[in-house]
């Protein structure tokens, strides 16, 4: 059984951030605007491309307007 990389669990998250981000109807910079992040940052957790801080996570979660858990449940 192979163990799933640092980098595929950054591409399973932005999968999920993804599909929360739709589900509320939100673009980028709408999403952007109701935290503490920017817009391209976003996009870029959304690829996989980079790592998050923990403050990150809570501004998401907050953006998005759900359990910190909701969000880590991918």
């Amino acid at each position: 059984m192979a163990s799933e990389t640092s980098k595929d669990y950054l591409i399973k998250f932005g999968h999920h951030l993804q599909a929360l981000r739709k589900s509320k109807n939100l673009s980028f910079r709408k999403l952007a605007a109701k935290c503490d992040l920017e817009h391209s940052d976003i996009k870029r957790y959304e690829k996989g491309e980079i790592n998050m801080t923990f403050s990150s996570l809570f501004e998401l979660a907050k953006g998005l307007e759900i359990p910190l858990k909701e969000l880590m449940d991918f």
